[in-house]
């Protein structure tokens, strides 16, 4: 049993209850996107924690790590310019889900390739730039603490990764706890 993988799932699902209870899907309808893909993750990961084998739903896990690594961010993007005044670049961060498409078909037909891995890295960077330019025109703090979280995600886990592998999956979950925390709050705040 992997404790610390259970809690940080736990933690997870906890985001996206908080996500769920605060938002409405009418008003809000990416974060509630974001959120429901993000509970499946945390449930799948709590499944896993409890087996005894270590490659159970391994296949299922990294694929469904990998649809998180791409659309948290992006979905937090687009809900952050509907509520500016920029209301019409929102739908150009659905343009950053594409390198997603890529990185499914090489991961289903097991035909990776590490280009998928350079697209998902330059979208990501892109997004984190758009949410940057939205925190310093906006004067929102709470965007700057998205943007930093999303960064995290994508590039903790793999430098905590370097020193202890276990924990790799525990910083990117706890990250990705963080954005779905900070946009809710953010959003909750500007209405």
């Amino acid at each position: 049993m992997n404790v610390v993988g259970a809690l940080v799932n736990l933690l997870l699902i906890s985001a996206c209850a908080y996500t769920m209870c605060s938002l409405t899907p009418a008003d809000h309808p990416y974060a509630y996107l974001a959120a429901s893909f993000s509970v499946v993750h945390g449930l799948l990961g709590v499944v896993r924690s409890f087996t005894e084998e270590p490659d159970e739903c391994g296949r299922t896990f990294v694929i469904s790590a990998s649809i998180l690594e791409v659309i948290l961010l992006p979905l937090a993007n687009i809900e952050f310019y509907l509520v500016s005044d920029q209301s019409g670049v929102a739908l150009v961060h659905v343009m950053s889900l594409i390198p997603l498409f890529y990185d499914m078909i090489g991961k289903v037909s097991e035909d990776w390739d590490s280009s998928t891995e350079t697209l998902k890295d330059l979208a990501l960077l892109g997004n984190i730039g758009s949410t940057l330019y939205l925190a310093t025109k906006d004067g929102n703090h709470l965007y700057f603490g998205v943007a930093a979280t999303a960064f995290l995600a994508r590039y903790g886990g793999a430098i905590v990764g370097t020193c202890n592998e276990r924990l790799s999956n525990a910083v990117e979950t706890l990250a990705n706890s963080g954005i779905l925390a900070i946009m809710t709050h953010s959003l909750m705040a500007n209405c």
